[in-house]
């Protein structure tokens, strides 16, 4: 059998996607304990952290479209994870039920293990940096 040869291997934005989709099998793995999916843990541990955030504002910075943020929210709520409060006019708050807060405790628990894993692959020296060049390739600085 012949070696296949790879010609994308050395671009980096097919290095990162590559990254990414293995990164985030894992963590669909690991979340389906709970019954979630990647993006719902991240509404989650968003609202944990920002209770009251309204479900624009959660799309915004995640990046989830519009279109995809309202069945997303409506399965949390049907779950009894989220809470929506009334934050004037038609906007909507989201907090965190009593079990909603256990799951994304759960949830976080599992992202930091999975991130650990990933940056104990990273050497010491080089992890800020790293970091740094992530962060500047999806932000724009």
């Amino acid at each position: 059998m012949r070696p296949i040869v790879d010609p994308l291997e050395d671009l980096p934005g097919y290095a990162l996607r590559r990254a990414s989709a293995a990164v985030m099998a894992k963590l669909a793995a690991r979340l389906a304990a709970l019954h979630l999916r990647p993006s719902e843990a991240s509404v989650l541990l968003v609202i944990q952290a920002n209770p009251g955030i309204t479900q624009s504002e959660i799309g915004r910075l995640l990046d989830i479209a519009r279109a995809n943020m309202a069945p997303l929210t409506a399965r949390l709520a049907a779950r009894d994870l989220i809470v929506r409060e009334s934050a004037g006019g038609r906007s909507h708050g989201l907090t965190l039920s009593d079990i909603g807060r256990r799951q994304a405790r759960k949830a976080q628990r599992i992202v930091a293990e999975l991130e650990s894993e990933l940056m104990d692959r990273v050497p010491l020296a080089q992890r800020a940096a790293f970091l740094r060049t992530l962060k500047a390739l999806f932000s724009g600085g």
